[in-house]
């Protein structure tokens, strides 16, 4: 499973130097744009490339123990298709240091048309991509 390290800073903190939970939606998506590093392309220009965009419909975090700030996270990411149009990136928190799960959650986007913002398939190469594949 694909995962991306990430070290928090005071700005990814509430007052109480932990982190944001609106924070964890930006990991999430961090790890995500991992998928498209290691396939050595960038999302924007496979979006462009095909007329999509791929907007997020549903997300969700559990948060299992805090992320003082200062720390150093791993995120994994898993890509779930969930038939033609629509993929679940299930995602985990880990404390780089111990390992230990401190959150876990998803998040469920969409293709979509850029004219119309009609849902449509997601395009084989983007597929691909999420799925780390390279063939």
């Amino acid at each position: 499973m694909p995962e991306v390290r990430v070290q928090t800073y005071w700005s990814d903190c509430d007052p109480a130097g932990i982190v944001y939970f609106g924070n964890f939606f930006h990991l999430f998506e961090q790890a995500e744009e991992q998928l498209y590093i290691l396939a050595a392309t960038t999302r924007q220009a496979l979006l462009e490339t095909h007329s999509v965009w791929m907007p997020r419909v549903e997300v969700h975090v559990t948060f299992v123990a805090p992320i003082r700030v200062g720390r150093a996270i791993r995120i994994r990411i898993d890509p779930h298709f969930k038939g033609e149009k629509t993929v679940r990136f299930e995602c985990e928190v880990i404390d780089d240091e111990t390992g230990a799960r401190l959150a876990g959650g998803y998040m469920t986007a969409v293709c979509v048309d850029r004219a119309t913002f009609k849902a449509r398939p997601i395009p084989d190469d983007i597929r691909r991509v999420l799925a780390g594949r390279s063939d």
